[in-house]
């Protein structure tokens, strides 16, 4: 195969996939048919590319990273229906405006109230879609023919997941599950799944954060010798009908086009979301022009959410507060055993599908790793077929080195050297 005609197809596909997330979720444009898209692109991830590109994949850490790529824009395509009505029956549902709701609810009752409500959601309209959608890509694997989805991972992400399952259960074995603030007027602890919300969103702290947050981070990082206005990331913090509420990065085209979208509301979560994605900005942004597609916009994954989380730690550098300090902490914990515990679940149902055994397994499962009484209800919508919380747990281990390391954490986020 001739990767560099590939390697053009892949840049075409990108930015036109990068661009409609973008417009989508900026609010600009509401509109979205990935159907259309990824029939206009199909040459990026049909049978004989991916089959040329998995014999490329074993001479070259390049081959690698564009036959990743077209596998999984393969299972994009093949669960870009479900995904979409999915999108939809949240939507319809409010489900994101019920999750609000938890985070502000100082009723115990209301919440669990709150909560059922979702669960209802979930049960009703988004767990047969996210069957249909799971099925699809164990049956989409098959068809490109690996033996099995764990077969198929272990090629794209060049690790076995067997090896990936065993440092996941050690994780477990080794750590506790954090005791979390749960924000009421006692400060008594979580104890419910259904009080992560009001955990996350750590009202109590809103005195102690700054006031206008974009600001925060243009100051931050100035403290670290970047000036993001000169680094040619576009930054909208404009506000806007239809715009996400969590901050994003859309990167169109790397290093020329990349956009860290946000919507201000207030909180920690949202503080600790901008940082987080200004770290994937900042690195996109300083990609080499000249480099090839996967060089610019397949930067090694745990790599790059790395640095964002490194970059993220220090989104209160400079607010001395202890309990602040000890409530971060004692989240990092918490989404690094969950992220354990997911990893598990999720190989779990590649191995098996939806087999309703596994309802119960994941309810113990979470419960044990966050310490939370955790429904089961959420077992198929959770479903991450591209084990990214393997990447997740990668990364948030090479970040524990870079957080207290301002140099080696700007000179990873702004040249060409990968984080130690």
């Amino acid at each position: 195969m001739d990767l560099d005609v590939y390697r053009a197809r892949a840049q075409a596909f990108a930015t036109d996939l990068n661009r409609a997330h973008h417009r989508r979720f900026a609010g600009h444009d509401g509109a979205w048919d990935p159907d259309s898209l990824y029939a206009h692109h199909a040459l990026a991830y049909d049978d004989a590319t991916i089959e040329a590109l998995r014999a490329a994949a074993g001479a070259s850490d390049a081959g690698r990273r564009l036959l990743r790529f077209a596998v999984e824009a393969r299972l994009g395509q093949a669960t870009a229906r479900t995904d979409a009505e999915r999108a939809r029956a949240e939507a319809q549902e409010g489900l994101a405006d019920l999750t609000g709701q938890l985070a502000a609810e100082p009723d115990l009752s209301r919440r669990v109230a709150l909560e059922e409500q979702r669960l209802d959601v979930v049960t009703r309209r988004l767990t047969p879609l996210a069957a249909e959608g799971l099925e699809r890509v164990r049956a989409e694997t098959r068809a490109l023919g690996w033996a099995s989805p764990r077969s198929l991972l272990a090629t794209i992400h060049g690790r076995d997941p067997g090896a990936l399952a065993a440092e996941a259960e050690a994780l477990l074995r080794a750590t506790a599950p954090p005791m979390l603030d749960g924000g009421g007027d006692a400060g008594g602890p979580a104890t419910a799944r259904f009080d992560l919300p009001r955990v996350h969103r750590a009202a109590w702290a809103d005195p102690l954060l700054p006031t206008d947050p974009v600001g925060h981070l243009h100051e931050r990082l100035g403290a670290l010798g970047i000036d993001l206005a000169a680094t040619g990331v576009t930054v909208d913090a404009a506000p806007r009908a239809g715009k996400s509420p969590r901050a994003f990065c859309a990167a169109i085209s790397v290093p020329d086009d990349v956009h860290l979208v946000v919507a201000p509301r207030g909180g920690l979560a949202d503080l600790e979301a901008l940082f987080h994605e200004a770290g994937h900005a900042l690195h996109l942004a300083h990609r080499d022009p000249g480099a090839p597609f996967e060089d610019r916009h397949l930067t090694d994954r745990a790599e790059a959410e790395a640095l964002a989380f490194a970059l993220e730690a220090r989104a209160t550098d400079g607010i001395d507060d202890q309990r602040l300090q000890e409530h971060r902490a004692a989240l990092a914990r918490l989404r690094t055993r969950h992220l354990a515990a997911s990893l598990l679940h999720d190989l779990d149902l590649l191995d098996a599908g939806p087999h309703p055994a596994l309802r119960e397994r994941y309810a113990r499962r979470l419960a044990q790793a966050t310490g939370l009484t955790w429904p089961s209800a959420p077992w198929l919508v959770v479903a991450d077929p591209l084990l990214t919380s393997a990447d997740y747990l990668r990364a948030l281990a090479r970040a524990r080195a870079l957080q207290a390391d301002a140099p080696a954490l700007v000179r990873s986020l702004i040249t060409q050297t990968p984080a130690d």
